[in-house]
């Protein structure tokens, strides 16, 4: 086991000083300069084959040129030259639960839920499982850190770290873009006591109604998360002004319509192809999570039903306890579960597609993140190549093969060469999996990585990056799957 910060102690970190002013890294090369920058990569558009060529970023962070002849519009720009990485837009988790940062996954015992309130709440003779939070700064900053050097720019969390990744359900977490905060709701139908229905929408007595999603940029809410019908029951509940008009004493009650082109389903393990086809007709979106659904339930989401309906599709990592510890982990459920039960129907560049224009459109920032195009904000990544395919170099890429990781314009993470190269300030080195890369992350927030580190050895936390499978990680196997392994 290699990493950054293991829980077992210090020694799995090595910090080292960046010096020098290098200009040559594996496969790159770069130029310092500003406060334009252009990069020079295969570049990553929603084409079958993309090309090589060039972006150009402006002094603000924004994209101001993509393609073959760009130029920058200022005297001596920084210059960045990969030509066989991949050039992506920054991946975006428009799911995750970062206050649990801290919660390691347990050995995987084999036992499945029927309804996420079974293991919340040890309903149906299971053990309750549900872990508590902390919101301390660090540790979020630390989940946020898990995410960033795999190449997330952007995601939707219920807490935030200043100055990482953006928060887009925070006013101060989206550093910059001119939009409203996403609307995050873990519990649409005030259900969080464990309330479990199937005729009817007797749950909490304040559940979210259409005005809360009508004033929402992006309304996004756990639905379905099981398999049986009292998940499916929740979905009757928010989708249907018919299906229960009795109210009950003291609030709630009633089915309500939330199927609203700005609704963001998550889970929504439970649809049926009748719920699925709701959803396309409303414009509604979906946030898929395979790890944490397989290994909580069994099942998941009926996602090539989803695909042929045309409804957009992003991938979340869900939380740490039973989902991925950062998106290169999910993308290897996603290829997993791909291979062995969908018949390799999903192509690299769909699963890009996911993590990019699809977390997007999840949170409804289209219009400036999830895409390389002029007047998009400057979250980008390069990922070295990983096969012949480019799209590969992302799906299948892991922390150690990431060159850079941009958000706003600013460089955060990268090869260690290539960051001394551009001479930017702040940044301290690292080994990763066995790769010198650099996190320069002082500018705009207030933790040292060393602070970090070493913090998060006393507290025993989970690492940062892990060499190959990470510890106990939660499996990626249908119920069919788990019976055969388990089976004596």
């Amino acid at each position: 086991m290699n990493g950054i910060g293991w829980a077992g102690g210090l020694g799995f970190l090595a910090l080292l000083a960046v010096t020098g002013g290098g200009a040559r890294a594996a496969g790159c090369t770069m130029t310092a300069g500003g406060p334009e920058t252009v990069i020079e990569a295969v570049i990553l558009t929603d084409t079958a084959d993309p090309r090589p060529g060039r972006v150009v970023v402006d002094a603000r962070g924004m994209i101001a040129c993509v393609g073959a002849t760009c130029q920058a519009r200022m005297a001596h720009p920084r210059v960045i030259r990969c030509p066989a990485d991949s050039l992506s837009p920054g991946l975006i988790n428009p799911h995750d639960h970062i206050a649990y940062t801290g919660d390691a996954p347990r050995p995987d015992t084999g036992e499945r839920f029927v309804h996420r309130h079974d293991w919340r709440k040890g309903l149906e003779g299971h053990a309750m499982r549900d872990p508590a939070p902390d919101h301390d700064p660090e540790v979020i900053a630390w989940g946020e850190l898990r995410f960033l050097i795999s190449g997330i720019t952007a995601m939707v969390g219920g807490d935030m770290a200043p100055g990482l990744v953006r928060n887009m359900d925070f006013g101060t977490g989206l550093d910059g873009l001119p939009m409203r905060p996403v609307t995050y709701r873990i519990f649409p139908l005030d259900d969080a006591s464990g309330v479990m229905r199937t005729r009817d929408c007797n749950y909490g007595p304040h559940p979210a109604d259409p005005a809360d999603v009508a004033s929402s940029t992006a309304f996004l809410a756990h639905v379905a998360e099981g398999t049986g019908d009292a998940a499916r029951n929740e979905f009757r509940c928010l989708s249907s002004t018919t299906y229960d008009r009795v109210p009950q004493p003291g609030g709630g009650g009633v089915s309500q319509d939330l199927m609203q082109p700005n609704m963001t389903i998550l889970h929504g393990v439970g649809l049926t192809t009748a719920n699925l086809e709701t959803v396309r007709r409303q414009g509604g979106a979906i946030v898929w999570s395979p790890r944490s659904n397989l290994s909580l339930y069994g099942r998941t989401l009926d996602v090539m039903t989803a695909r042929r309906m045309g409804i957009p599709l992003a991938l979340g990592t869900d939380w740490l306890p039973s989902g991925s510890m950062n998106m290169s982990r999910e993308f290897a459920c996603a290829m997993r579960y791909n291979r062995r039960h969908l018949g390799a129907a999903l192509s690299a560049r769909d699963l890009w597609r996911m993590a990019t224009g699809g977390g997007a459109r999840a949170v409804h920032a289209e219009t400036m993140l999830g895409a390389i195009a002029p007047g998009h904000v400057a979250d980008l990544a390069l990922f070295r190549p990983a096969g012949d395919d480019p799209f590969d170099a992302v799906v299948r890429g892991r922390p150690a093969a990431i060159d850079m990781v941009m958000r706003g314009g600013r460089i955060l993470y990268g090869d260690a060469a290539l960051v001394a190269g551009l001479d930017l300030p702040g940044c301290e080195a690292l080994d990763v999996t066995g790769q010198r890369k650099a996190l320069c992350i002082r500018t705009d927030q207030p933790f040292a990585f060393a602070m970090l580190r070493a913090d998060m050895a006393r507290k025993r936390l989970y690492p940062v990056v892990a060499d190959g499978t990470p510890p106990d990680e939660p499996p990626c196997d249908t119920l069919d799957d788990t019976a055969a392994r388990t089976r004596p």
